[in-house]
């Protein structure tokens, strides 16, 4: 037995746990599978795992000799999961309907077996179980099937069959080379699908596709086999930028979870303290009122470190931004998009004062520390090398940090972290900008890299951009210009000294 969180509910962790809970509730047994019972199942049981276990579902695969079994176990435990099946209560079932709405439409499903429930208990628990489909994942052939997969999309959306989670897991490929879906609970069967509403849900499918924009053959496949079913058909333009609104979405929608409730994080409201962390941090307002009295200084009222964790310290002004706000969201959206940054831990606002928390990176040094240390060439060349491919993975994620320096760039175990997050935003970057960035950066690296270096780390920059070379140098001197205009002296850049 284990525990959900912060809620007293176990989970069973045996087939005859489980088959105690179920003995206490109201059985259906599915039309399709008349001769399946629940018993006889347990009773000729050779397996049993934990597929999937969160707060809210817990998926089970029984093996027998009959072949294979997934049972899903829902439980209302937390008020908003009550409150939206207290109002939308037909919510409940909607993926047994929709199991014997497909299958009545001879789309291929897995098999209903039987539907439980124990509304008299708490928390209300309900059960599904289905036949497990034999097939292999959709992305383990997916470049054997492009027009094939075209076709069977085209078929569904001719059909009015809406999968709103279309992704590759919920799609199987069968022994016969037939397709089959799995995980119905978020199919709608609509009258007619105008061409819009197909395009956006393609590109949910695409942005889980392990493809790029030179997989050219595969897209012109694709589309071949799906345009034979309609009218009004779509293009590879369409579904690329489909693909690219869900991701969009997508990144939205996981950073906005650090100041929600949610699996990683939750609101902290104590008596004298508000905020939110992780839930697998366990500090409060005793551990950060001994981390103020007997941590670190790095920055005078700014900063401090304490067993591991690097805190941020800002005065709130009504008139100014919450830098420590700021810099809790800005790291969870730069963690979503994969750019390294010291994993945040929490933020915290007591009176008039908010803190930031996140973890201290013990043996990191600043880019210029770490750059100035290198003697032999080839390592330099790199460290140069791999800068620009960071900078440029920034730049085309639309990420601007505004105050661009080598202070604001940590490095450890060959990794590049962004910190001092305040300053950064997510916002369409013009040519200007990022050219702002390359001389603020450019300006802040001492002389220990030279001029020639500082030429490759451009060129590596754009080398995907197929600038000519006379574009090249119209942008690289620009940059020369505004570093020129900049106190490059703090930083040990002499650009008079500057070695070619």
């Amino acid at each position: 037995m284990t525990l959900n969180f912060k809620y007293n509910i176990p989970s069973p962790r045996s087939a005859e746990t489980l088959l105690l809970e179920l003995a206490d509730c109201k059985v259906n047994i599915s039309p399709l599978s008349p001769e399946v019972s629940m018993n006889r199942v347990f009773a000729e049981l050779r397996d049993f795992r934990v597929i999937k276990e969160n707060i809210k579902r817990q998926v089970y695969y029984l093996e027998t000799p009959d072949g294979g079994y997934f049972l899903k176990r829902n439980m209302l435990i937390r008020s908003k999961d009550r409150v939206r099946h207290f109002f939308l209560p037909q919510r409940r079932w909607t993926e047994w309907r929709n199991l014997h709405r497909l299958h009545a439409a001879r789309i291929s499903v897995s098999i209903p077996v039987f539907r439980a429930e124990n509304i008299d208990r708490y928390p209300k628990i309900f059960f599904l179980m289905t036949r497990k489909v034999n097939g292999t994942p959709l992305t383990s052939n997916l470049f054997l099937i492009s027009k094939k997969l075209g076709q069977y999309l085209a078929f569904l959306h001719s059909r009015g069959v809406y999968h709103a989670d279309l992704h590759p897991e919920n799609i199987l490929i069968q022994p016969d080379n037939e397709f089959s879906l799995i995980d119905v609970q978020e199919v709608y069967l609509l009258p007619w699908m105008p061409r819009w509403l197909r395009i956006y849900n393609l590109g949910k499918l695409f942005f889980h596709l392990p493809l790029s924009t030179n997989s050219r053959h595969w897209f012109k496949q694709f589309i071949e086999g799906y345009n034979r079913q309609f009218i009004t058909t779509i293009t590879v333009s369409d579904l690329l930028k489909a693909a690219d609104r869900h991701q969009q979405n997508h990144h939205q929608s996981r950073a906005k979870r650090c100041c929600k409730n949610s699996t990683e994080f939750v609101i902290v409201k104590n008596s004298g303290m508000r905020g939110f962390k992780r839930r697998e941090f366990n500090w409060g307002l005793h551990e950060l009122k001994q981390a103020l009295i007997k941590g670190k200084t790095i920055k005078p009222g700014r900063v401090i470190t304490f067993e591991g964790v690097c805190i941020k310290i800002h005065r709130k002004n009504f008139f100014h931004q919450d830098r420590c706000l700021a810099s809790w969201k800005m790291s969870r959206v730069l963690e979503v998009q994969n750019i390294q940054v010291p994993r945040s831990l929490a933020y915290f606002t007591i009176k008039d004062k908010s803190y930031f928390l996140s973890e201290y990176l013990n043996g990191s040094i600043l880019l210029n520390d770490y750059l100035s240390s290198l003697i032999n060439c080839r390592q330099k060349r790199r460290a140069v090398k791999k800068l620009a491919f960071w900078v440029k993975k920034i730049h085309i994620q639309n990420i601007w940090q505004r105050d661009f320096k080598g202070s604001n760039i940590l490095y450890k175990n060959g990794e590049y972290f962004m910190v001092d997050l305040e300053s950064v935003k997510i916002r369409q970057l013009s040519n200007i900008h990022k050219t702002t960035n390359l001389a603020q950066l450019n300006a802040s690296i001492s002389n220990v890299i030279s001029l020639k270096d500082r030429l490759r780390f451009f060129y590596y920059y754009s080398v995907n951009e197929n600038l000519s070379r006379k574009k090249r140098r119209e942008v690289y001197q620009k940059v020369w210009d505004i570093t020129k205009k900049k106190n490059v002296e703090f930083f040990g850049l002499d650009i008079t000294k500057l070695k070619p």
